[in-house]
């Protein structure tokens, strides 16, 4: 991708996934309010956004779209379970946020840093089932952007929580 092309795609992708969702942003917004909508953006279009910004970003001709969309599927089938993981991780933050103790701070701590570090192996051994079957730079182009989305979608999740007092 040229520096000019790309420079193009990743307002675009922000702008996708942002202005949408700019409720989240809303000051007057309740916690509750806010919870819900970073609960919303792990569980439902974000991922048929993730695909169409991804589509449109790769271009893949139809000999690696033909090989990549199936374990692109699979890779987000994957995901999902993990990110059901973080909405419940969420919903146990929220639900003890008021009488939040240093245990329950730690242990959810720990749980987030162990979902972290599942995502992370799932992200490797996928890089790797992706690299025997695509050419390397579409793969890395892939993963590139699928860190990027994820971190915008992250950000906009931590963004809805209250911060701990």
């Amino acid at each position: 991708m040229h520096v000019r092309h790309r420079c193009l795609v990743l307002p675009l992708l922000v702008s996708a996934l942002l202005a949408p969702r700019s409720v989240l942003q809303a000051q007057n917004a309740s916690r509750d309010t806010s919870v819900a909508n970073a609960i919303q953006l792990l569980r439902t279009n974000v991922r048929a956004d993730k695909a169409t910004i991804i589509g449109r970003a790769l271009a893949l001709p139809d000999s690696q779209a033909n090989i990549f969309w199936p374990m692109y599927r699979e890779y987000e089938a994957q995901a999902a379970k993990l990110n059901d993981e973080r909405v419940q991780l969420i919903h146990d933050y929220v639900s003890a946020y008021d009488n939040l103790t240093d245990a329950q701070a730690k242990s959810l701590v720990q749980r987030a840093l162990e979902l972290d570090e599942r995502r992370g192996k799932l992200a490797r051994d996928e890089f790797g089932r992706f690299t025997k079957k695509l050419p390397g730079k579409t793969v890395a182009h892939f993963f590139q952007l699928e860190g990027f989305l994820n971190r915008v979608i992250e950000l906009q999740v931590l963004a809805a929580l209250p911060e701990i007092q």
